[in-house]
């Protein structure tokens, strides 16, 4: 795609990191290994935590892999949404959000009145990656942009489960189509699945929905 770019984990950093310190032994799963890992370490930076979001939504959104899958279907609500409700779907469960925040990464085009903030993922590990989120410029809510790629939409994993359970993130969705209807780029949606949801729900029907 010629007009967007997706940000993703590796504008700012490599996802291989050694079994200690690698952020995936501390957000995939709940169970006793992690314990003996990292400690005390593993209730603070569990698969709850803000810092996992963090991660997980960047790591997920550079490449859907089998760790994504497994967190996808975690059917937890006891852990808070971390990463702010105003530019993200919240979803009702922690497999929900995380499908949600990965497109909230993986179709941001550009941000308004924000700017982006790097923080370590563990601060007591001296190599930890590093993990981003976005600081307000002006007290306000900031604004985003999001869009795909006609040309690869209909393999993407990310969408396909968006698709399947819209409410997962449905602000994502219309934000998507207001973008891409605004750069006139709307109606190479029209052959794929994203374009059919488009013509079809009540919502985007009322709006025009993808013309030809």
């Amino acid at each position: 795609m010629n007009n967007y770019s997706y940000k993703s984990i590796s504008d700012f950093g490599s996802n291989q990191y050694s079994p200690i310190n690698n952020p995936l032994t501390y957000c995939i799963g709940n169970n006793m290994d992690q314990r003996f890992l990292h400690g005390g370490n593993a209730d603070v930076y569990g698969n709850g935590s803000r810092p996992c979001q963090l991660f997980m939504a960047d790591y997920c959104a550079s490449e859907w892999d089998d760790f994504c899958e497994i967190e996808s279907k975690n059917k937890s609500k006891s852990f808070p949404a971390h990463i702010e409700c105003c530019i993200e779907s919240c979803g009702g469960t922690a497999g929900e959000s995380l499908i949600a925040n990965t497109a909230s990464r993986k179709y941001l085009v550009k941000m308004h009145h924000a700017h982006e903030k790097y923080e370590p993922f563990d601060p007591t590990v001296p190599n930890s990656p590093m993990i981003r989120y976005w600081v307000s410029d002006c007290g306000r809510c900031y604004v985003p942009e999001y869009a795909v790629d006609p040309e690869n939409i209909d393999q993407d994993v990310v969408m396909d489960k968006i698709l399947e359970k819209p409410k997962i993130a449905m602000n994502i969705l219309i934000n998507i189509y207001n973008t891409m209807k605004r750069y006139g780029s709307l109606s190479k949606l029209r052959k794929t699945k994203l374009g059919q949801f488009y013509n079809w729900h009540p919502y985007f029907k009322s709006k025009g929905g993808v013309s030809e």
